[in-house]
This record gives structure tokens, C-alpha cells and sequence, in this order.
């Protein structure tokens, strides 16, 4: 009886196919020009350390919205540069967009959030919630 040898690689090519195609399904696209900057979190133990590059981007052009549970980072750069000599006309517009969505693990609180932004480097300050003990006695 003949065996085709390449049947098992057609097949494992079938599963791979499913499984990005899963993967993409879960996680909405973003939108054409809309870039995801590079991120760490890091729990300090009583606060949440959220750092976000963030290249060419002043600090006026950056947006930042904080729940208990979630950080949202955009920030829009828009620049128009324009240079004349004689009859010769340069007209330059570019744009670009970083967005990100985090969920953070830990309740914190986003009234006393604090965020500073360096050469490129956002990082934002959540003081955890403290989770107050109650002893329960057992009956």
C-alpha cells in the first residue's frame, strides 16, 4: 500500500494555519498606522511600574488613562515641515500613533498615579490598593 510522505506535512500545515489564525482572532488589529510600543510592568510590591518607549514623542502629545485594573497609553505625533528657496517648494506631513492597553495585576489606585517621561521613556507610577486583613473567626 502506498503512503504519500508528504500527507503529515500538509496536515501539520493545516494545524499551524488554525492556530494563527486563533491567535489573530483573539487580539484585534490595530488600525493602519497605529504602532504598539514596547512595554514592561513591573510589580514592586506596593506599586505598579508601567514603562512604555515611546521614540520622537513630546510629553504634551501623550494621553494616559488609568482604572483600577487597566493603563492606557496614545500618544500622536504630528509634524509639518515646509521649506522654500527660490521657485522650489518642499512640503513635508508625517504622523504617527503609539497606542497600548494593559491589564495591570493588581487593583491600584489611579487618583494618586504619577507619570514622568525622559528621552523617550514613559514611566507611569500606580500605587497599589492595600488590602486591608480581617481576621474571621471561625465558628
Amino acid at each position: 500500500m502506498w503512503r504519500d510522505p508528504f500527507e503529515e506535512l500538509r496536515n501539520l500545515e493545516r494545524r499551524m494555519n488554525r492556530l494563527f489564525e486563533e491567535l489573530l482572532q483573539e487580539r484585534p488589529a490595530l488600525a493602519p498606522g497605529v504602532r504598539e510600543p514596547f512595554a514592561d510592568i513591573m510589580d514592586t510590591g506596593k506599586e505598579i511600574k508601567v514603562t512604555v518607549e515611546l521614540p520622537g514623542v513630546s510629553k504634551e502629545d501623550i494621553k494616559i488613562n488609568a482604572t483600577e485594573r487597566e493603563l492606557e497609553v496614545i500618544a500622536e505625533v504630528k509634524r509639518e515641515e515646509e521649506e522654500k528657496k527660490g521657485d522650489y517648494v518642499r512640503r513635508e506631513r508625517s504622523y504617527r500613533m503609539f497606542r497600548r492597553s494593559f491589564a495591570l495585576p493588581a487593583e491600584v489606585d489611579p487618583s494618586r498615579a504619577r507619570a514622568t517621561y525622559r528621552n523617550g521613556v514613559l514611566e507611569v507610577t500606580l500605587p497599589k490598593v492595600r488590602e486591608e486583613k480581617t481576621s474571621i473567626k471561625v465558628e
